[in-house]
């Protein structure tokens, strides 16, 4: 195999048409950079230049290896460019798994975040609940993962991942804004005993399980009267007035003109947000930096709380 360093040597011996003005750019002695020609022409395995009086010239091997040195070299160079970039996070592409509403809440700032710091990075979200999310990141086919998971920030388990709490998701109860409870700026579980409800209900665990567990520890079982697949639907039938509804604040979105949002007494237990990633890529710019995006996209959430929390009528 020919060697880059002793074909960039050739190249300027070319270039230069001497081995005394190559050995002057290249900073050797005329011996040097003999004895490195000499060993090319043993791997190339002809002959590359011939002796002209007291200098040399190349052969027509030699001017075609010349030749194909120059893109050669430049190919090499263009590598090297492209693997420092993509080692310093520059450059190169980034696959973000998320669930729905992180998708739309956090992830969006966050790549406007990098797209500003690093704008030959490209980030590819990829929408996924946790189980997906954690066989993609496992499988290689993807990068980091934002999910819910069951565990608090104390309680992260050991396993083969290297993972980050970014935040815990509280839920607040939506009310159709002429219901009687809509005056209280905090609403007893136990006084929802007699209202229906609607519930979000893919994944189950986020809002069914919640809410039939909030509603039973108060001592009734949910009335549901409608199960809607995404949150907006949801948040239709409360603005149509049809019944109350458990929801994470960030799948909460826009707020209807129709509808009040409150917080539960007792609170229900939020939603735990986590990053995760495999460990030989936690140190990795490019992941490091989208984790620092999302870790400042999530610590303006409790702005958006407050933004959420509509006065109750007089």
């Amino acid at each position: 195999m020919l060697s880059s360093h002793l074909l960039a040597v050739h190249r300027t011996v070319v270039a230069e048409g001497s081995l005394t003005r190559a050995a002057t750019t290249l900073g050797y002695t005329v011996s040097a950079i003999s004895q490195q020609l000499a060993r090319l022409e043993a791997q190339a395995g002809v002959a590359l230049f011939e002796k002209v009086g007291r200098g040399v010239r190349p052969t027509q091997a030699g001017l075609l290896l010349a030749e194909h040195a120059s893109r050669v070299l430049h190919e090499i160079t263009e590598a090297e460019t492209a693997l420092s970039a993509l080692r310093d996070g520059h450059a190169g592409r980034l696959r973000v798994v998320s669930f729905h509403s992180a998708g739309e809440s956090l992830l969006p700032p966050a790549i406007a975040t990098l797209r500003v710091q690093l704008p030959q990075l490209h980030v590819h979200p990829i929408v996924d609940e946790a189980p997906g999310a954690l066989r993609r990141l496992r499988a290689g086919e993807a990068d980091l993962v934002i999910m819910v998971e069951s565990y608090s920030r104390d309680d992260a388990p050991d396993d083969d991942l290297h993972r980050w709490h970014l935040l815990d998701d509280e839920y607040r109860v939506l009310l159709p804004h002429d219901h009687p409870l809509s005056r209280l700026r905090t609403v007893p579980v136990e006084a929802l005993a007699d209202t229906d409800w609607i519930v979000t209900v893919a994944p189950p665990d986020y809002v069914r399980e919640t809410t039939v567990a909030i509603c039973r520890r108060a001592g009734f079982s949910p009335r549901i009267i409608a199960e809607a697949d995404e949150f907006p639907v949801t948040q239709g039938y409360v603005a149509a007035g049809l019944g109350a509804a458990l929801f994470p604040l960030l799948a909460l979105g826009a707020v209807r003109s129709k509808v009040a949002v409150r917080k539960l007494a007792p609170p229900p237990r939020p939603r735990h947000i986590w990053l995760a990633t495999r460990p030989v890529l936690a140190e990795q710019p490019a992941v490091h930096r989208m984790v620092e995006a999302l870790q400042e996209a999530a610590a303006v959430q409790p702005a958006r709380r407050t933004s959420h929390r509509s006065a109750p009528p007089p």
